[in-house]
């Protein structure tokens, strides 16, 4: 999807709320009216009120007419807010209540725009690039420890730390100051259950995830690069950038390409550089990262938490 697409459906979402706001705002006036018939006379008095004074041959000028307005408005609303509470309901409960209070659900700040747009447009590149993923196959309620009780006592307690941080980065997780996570080990030890779980949980909560293979990745960067010019901006190099979350599985087993390798860097320095979560899984280790990409990638990657995986391949064990 072109950007071009994603600003505008990330716009039309933005005001479908605002719409939902103003009709949520109708049903509960109109039930505030029928459950207390004393707010809906106490509007047509305002109303009239209002009319009176706009009509009034005083000699008084417009602003001083519209300044009595405001006050009228204002002892009529503080009214409306005593009686909403005296019935048991919130003082707001007959405010519009936009879903973004920055903008109130128009997507524009002083014309530029907001981080709500932002946000959406986000998500929905997400969507986009996740739609043929395994996002929903797993979480961490699936995840079963009884496959490592085999392992030595240090081992499973290590994967049992592993599983708790996880959890823990998920329910804690903040696209400004949430660390990136290395997942090394080989391959069917958990690695990618734990990613999709922590991916599940952060798209549940709204938060732009991108999750796929390091291969599918570059092609489609490929693909988009030379067919697109290379002088122009990859849209999908920008969502990949500045998602909430961009989860790499299967770093290391894309093909060894000079573009791949400087597509990877681009990725990698790019998130660390704007602090911006990511988490790679791989089954090398990492002297063997730093055989097939160099010091430079390597050095960048210190920088996460890394998660070494133990067992046995589950995959197979399942069979």
């Amino acid at each position: 999807m072109l950007r071009e697409q994603l600003f505008n459906e990330a716009f039309s979402r933005i005001q479908a709320r605002r719409q939902a706001a103003r009709l949520q705002q109708e049903q509960r006036t109109e039930q505030i009216r029928r459950e207390i018939p004393e707010t809906a006379e106490l509007d047509r008095q305002l109303r009239n009120t209002c009319l009176a004074i706009f009509q009034a041959a005083n000699g008084e000028d417009r602003a001083a007419r519209l300044k009595t307005v405001e006050q009228q408005s204002r002892q009529a609303e503080d009214m409306l807010r005593r009686i909403l509470t005296a019935h048991g309901y919130p003082a707001d409960y007959l405010d519009l209540h936009f879903s973004c209070t920055a903008c109130d659900d128009t997507g524009f700040v002083d014309g530029v725009p907001c981080t709500c747009l932002k946000q959406e447009i986000g998500r929905i590149g997400a969507e986009q690039l996740n739609q043929h993923s395994q996002l929903a196959l797993c979480r961490f309620d699936t995840f079963s420890m009884h496959y490592y009780r085999d392992l030595p006592p240090e081992q499973y307690s290590a994967m049992e730390q592993i599983f708790l941080r996880c959890r823990s980065y998920a329910e804690e997780f903040d696209p400004e100051t949430s660390g990136n996570l290395l997942m090394t080990g080989a391959t069917g030890l958990g690695k990618t259950h734990l990613s999709l779980s922590i991916a599940s949980v952060l798209l549940e909560q709204g938060y732009s995830v991108i999750y796929d293979a390091a291969g599918n990745l570059l092609h489609m960067l490929n693909q988009e690069y030379f067919s697109r010019g290379q002088s122009e901006q990859s849209d999908t190099l920008s969502l990949l950038l500045e998602c909430d979350l961009l989860i790499i599985d299967d770093f290391g087993t894309e093909f060894d390409t000079q573009f791949n390798r400087s597509m990877l860097y681009t990725l990698i320095n790019g998130r660390i550089n704007a602090r911006k979560p990511m988490i790679l899984s791989t089954n090398l280790s990492l002297a063997e990262i730093q055989a097939q990409y160099g010091e430079r990638v390597l050095s960048r990657l210190l920088s996460a938490s890394v998660f070494q995986f133990y067992g046995t391949d589950i995959r197979m064990r399942k069979r």
